[in-house]
Protein backbone atom coordinates (compact mmCIF):
# COMPACT_ATOMS: atom_id res chain seq x y z
CA UNK A 1 0.00 0.00 0.00
CA UNK A 2 1.10 3.61 -1.12
CA UNK A 3 1.73 5.97 1.72
CA UNK A 4 -0.59 8.94 1.78
CA UNK A 5 0.86 11.65 -0.22
CA UNK A 6 0.25 15.63 -1.30
CA UNK A 7 1.48 17.97 -3.37
CA UNK A 8 3.02 21.11 -2.55
CA UNK A 9 3.74 24.00 -4.84
CA UNK A 10 7.71 23.86 -5.98
CA UNK A 11 9.65 26.95 -4.27
CA UNK A 12 13.60 27.97 -4.60
CA UNK A 13 14.54 26.66 -0.94
CA UNK A 14 13.37 23.18 -2.28
CA UNK A 15 16.42 22.76 -4.10
CA UNK A 16 18.62 21.87 -0.56
CA UNK A 17 16.13 18.91 -0.59
CA UNK A 18 15.54 17.78 -3.67
CA UNK A 19 19.29 18.07 -4.80
CA UNK A 20 18.86 14.85 -2.53
CA UNK A 21 16.08 13.21 -4.23
CA UNK A 22 17.68 13.61 -7.33
CA UNK A 23 21.40 12.60 -6.58
CA UNK A 24 20.73 8.66 -7.94
CA UNK A 25 22.76 8.85 -11.63
CA UNK A 26 20.03 6.21 -12.20
CA UNK A 27 17.31 8.40 -12.07
CA UNK A 28 18.60 10.34 -15.47
CA UNK A 29 19.19 6.58 -17.37
CA UNK A 30 16.20 7.07 -19.75
CA UNK A 31 16.15 11.01 -19.38
CA UNK A 32 19.69 11.55 -19.71
CA UNK A 33 21.52 14.14 -18.23
CA UNK A 34 23.24 14.10 -14.64
CA UNK A 35 22.15 14.94 -10.94
CA UNK A 36 21.97 18.33 -10.46
CA UNK A 37 23.89 20.77 -8.48
CA UNK A 38 22.00 22.83 -5.31
CA UNK A 39 23.14 26.39 -7.05
CA UNK A 40 21.98 25.15 -10.59
CA UNK A 41 18.74 23.83 -9.34
CA UNK A 42 17.66 26.51 -6.85
CA UNK A 43 18.32 28.81 -10.06
CA UNK A 44 16.12 26.36 -11.59
CA UNK A 45 13.22 25.82 -9.25
CA UNK A 46 13.13 30.44 -8.77
CA UNK A 47 12.26 30.35 -12.21
CA UNK A 48 9.61 27.83 -12.12
CA UNK A 49 8.13 29.21 -9.44
CA UNK A 50 7.08 31.82 -10.84
CA UNK A 51 4.27 29.82 -12.66
CA UNK A 52 4.15 31.07 -16.30
CA UNK A 53 6.78 31.44 -19.16
CA UNK A 54 8.32 35.07 -19.72
CA UNK A 55 5.56 35.66 -22.70
CA UNK A 56 3.15 34.39 -20.78
CA UNK A 57 1.90 31.42 -23.78
CA UNK A 58 2.11 28.90 -20.59
CA UNK A 59 1.51 28.15 -17.04
CA UNK A 60 3.45 26.19 -15.27
CA UNK A 61 2.44 24.05 -12.51
CA UNK A 62 5.43 22.63 -10.75
CA UNK A 63 4.75 20.88 -7.43
CA UNK A 64 6.49 18.54 -4.82
CA UNK A 65 5.50 14.63 -4.05
CA UNK A 66 5.67 14.74 -0.35
CA UNK A 67 4.93 11.88 2.02
CA UNK A 68 1.76 13.03 4.76
CA UNK A 69 3.68 11.32 7.51
CA UNK A 70 6.78 12.68 7.65
CA UNK A 71 6.98 15.55 5.47
CA UNK A 72 9.70 14.22 3.22
CA UNK A 73 9.70 15.11 -0.63
CA UNK A 74 10.46 12.54 -2.79
CA UNK A 75 10.34 13.43 -6.13
CA UNK A 76 7.73 16.36 -8.44
CA UNK A 77 5.19 16.08 -11.16
CA UNK A 78 4.87 19.32 -13.17
CA UNK A 79 2.57 20.31 -15.92
CA UNK A 80 2.48 22.97 -18.85
CA UNK A 81 -0.32 24.57 -19.87
CA UNK A 82 -0.76 26.38 -22.95
CA UNK A 83 -3.14 29.48 -22.28
CA UNK A 84 -4.20 29.10 -25.88
CA UNK A 85 -5.72 25.91 -25.03
CA UNK A 86 -4.80 22.18 -26.00
CA UNK A 87 -3.48 19.55 -24.10
CA UNK A 88 -1.17 20.04 -21.38
CA UNK A 89 2.43 18.55 -20.76
CA UNK A 90 3.06 16.39 -18.12
CA UNK A 91 6.05 14.87 -16.34
CA UNK A 92 6.64 12.50 -13.07
CA UNK A 93 9.83 12.03 -11.04
CA UNK A 94 10.12 9.65 -8.19
CA UNK A 95 13.55 9.91 -6.38
CA UNK A 96 15.03 6.10 -6.44
CA UNK A 97 14.78 5.25 -2.91
CA UNK A 98 10.89 5.98 -2.92
CA UNK A 99 10.49 4.01 -6.98
CA UNK A 100 8.16 1.05 -6.49
CA UNK A 101 5.37 1.98 -4.25
CA UNK A 102 2.86 3.69 -6.41
CA UNK A 103 4.24 7.73 -5.76
CA UNK A 104 4.44 8.44 -9.43
CA UNK A 105 0.82 7.06 -9.78
CA UNK A 106 -0.72 8.62 -6.78
CA UNK A 107 0.98 12.29 -7.61
CA UNK A 108 0.40 12.05 -11.07
CA UNK A 109 -3.59 11.96 -10.74
CA UNK A 110 -3.11 14.59 -7.60
CA UNK A 111 -2.07 16.62 -10.65
CA UNK A 112 -4.70 15.02 -13.05
CA UNK A 113 -6.81 16.67 -10.41
CA UNK A 114 -5.83 20.05 -10.63
CA UNK A 115 -5.46 20.46 -14.18
CA UNK A 116 -9.40 19.30 -14.13
CA UNK A 117 -9.87 21.74 -12.18
CA UNK A 118 -8.67 24.55 -14.35
CA UNK A 119 -10.65 23.31 -16.88
CA UNK A 120 -7.75 21.27 -19.03
CA UNK A 121 -9.34 18.43 -21.17
CA UNK A 122 -5.99 16.15 -22.20
CA UNK A 123 -2.53 15.44 -21.80
CA UNK A 124 0.67 14.20 -23.12
CA UNK A 125 3.20 12.94 -21.80
CA UNK A 126 6.62 11.57 -23.80
CA UNK A 127 8.38 8.71 -22.40
CA UNK A 128 11.32 6.99 -23.39
CA UNK A 129 10.10 3.65 -25.45
CA UNK A 130 12.46 1.40 -22.58
CA UNK A 131 10.84 3.04 -19.46
CA UNK A 132 8.55 -0.05 -18.54
CA UNK A 133 7.96 1.81 -15.65
CA UNK A 134 7.30 5.58 -16.64
CA UNK A 135 4.60 3.50 -19.18
CA UNK A 136 3.12 1.86 -16.64
CA UNK A 137 2.11 4.98 -14.91
CA UNK A 138 0.55 6.68 -17.88
CA UNK A 139 -1.50 3.66 -19.06
CA UNK A 140 -2.51 3.47 -14.78
CA UNK A 141 -3.67 7.11 -15.80
CA UNK A 142 -5.39 6.38 -18.82
CA UNK A 143 -2.99 7.47 -20.99
CA UNK A 144 -2.35 5.40 -24.42
CA UNK A 145 0.69 5.78 -26.59
CA UNK A 146 0.69 7.42 -29.70
CA UNK A 147 3.55 5.65 -31.82
CA UNK A 148 4.52 9.52 -32.08
CA UNK A 149 8.35 9.80 -31.06
CA UNK A 150 8.89 13.18 -29.66
CA UNK A 151 13.37 13.66 -29.34
CA UNK A 152 13.24 9.63 -29.12
CA UNK A 153 10.41 9.85 -26.37
CA UNK A 154 6.98 7.86 -27.23
CA UNK A 155 4.34 10.43 -27.18
CA UNK A 156 1.46 9.41 -24.72
CA UNK A 157 -2.27 11.15 -24.86
CA UNK A 158 -5.14 10.82 -22.96
CA UNK A 159 -8.29 12.35 -21.76
CA UNK A 160 -7.73 14.55 -17.86
CA UNK A 161 -10.62 12.45 -16.40
CA UNK A 162 -9.92 9.00 -15.33
CA UNK A 163 -11.29 6.44 -18.13
CA UNK A 164 -13.56 3.77 -17.47
CA UNK A 165 -12.51 0.92 -15.46
CA UNK A 166 -9.67 3.23 -14.36
CA UNK A 167 -8.40 3.37 -10.70
CA UNK A 168 -10.13 6.54 -9.85
CA UNK A 169 -7.90 9.55 -9.07
CA UNK A 170 -6.23 9.54 -5.38
CA UNK A 171 -7.33 12.23 -2.41
CA UNK A 172 -4.82 13.39 -0.05
CA UNK A 173 -4.83 10.48 2.73
CA UNK A 174 -6.36 7.91 0.12
CA UNK A 175 -3.85 4.55 0.29
CA UNK A 176 -3.30 3.55 -2.97
CA UNK A 177 -4.71 0.50 -4.20
CA UNK A 178 -2.66 -2.43 -4.98
CA UNK A 179 -3.06 -1.57 -8.69
CA UNK A 180 -1.07 1.45 -8.38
Amino acid sequence: MTPPIHLRPLRPDDADEMVVVLSDPALYTFTGGEPPAREGLSRQYAVQARGHSDDRSETWLNHLVVLDDTGEAVGYVQATVPVSGGPAEIAWVIGVPWQGRGHATAAARLLLDELARRGVPEVVADIHPDHAASAAVARRLGLRPTGHLVDGEQRWEGPVAVADGAVPAMRRGTPCPPTC
